[in-house]
């Protein structure tokens, strides 16, 4: 599941694309999302540059979740975040952690959050 949407709320941050890839930003969209979580009564924990943009890490147990966030082809106003619950190699062999169940609590989230999203337009879910 991915939602991708408009906004002219999230600026890049002078030199944020050093450390992900030339015109890849999202850290102003991944500290918003720091925010509305703790809001929800969530601690994210890391903030982390990836060549698609930005990772918000929200736990490493039971299983890695995390969203992903950044823009959309370099733009300056389309901006997308994706859940994701990640097992390590023991917990897929052995079905240890309910996969799905871990997903949809971070999906549950997100749907909860765009809508709060300043200035949100032409929200498309995939």
């Amino acid at each position: 599941m991915q939602v991708v949407f408009r906004t002219p709320f999230f600026q890049p941050i002078k030199g944020e694309d050093r450390e992900t890839n030339p015109g890849v930003y999202g850290k102003a969209l991944a500290r918003w999302l720091i925010d509305a979580l703790a809001a929800r009564g969530v601690t994210a924990h890391d903030v982390i540059p990836e060549d698609f943009g930005w990772v918000v890490m929200v736990s490493r147990e039971p299983c890695l979740l995390w969203f992903g966030c950044g823009n959309v082809d370099g733009s300056m106003d389309t901006w997308t975040i994706f859940p994701v619950a990640e097992p390590s190699v023991l917990q897929r062999l052995f079905h240890r952690v309910d996969i799905d169940a871990e997903a949809g609590r971070l999906e549950a989230h997100l749907r909860a959050l765009v809508p709060g999203i300043p200035q949100v337009a032409e929200v498309v879910w995939r």
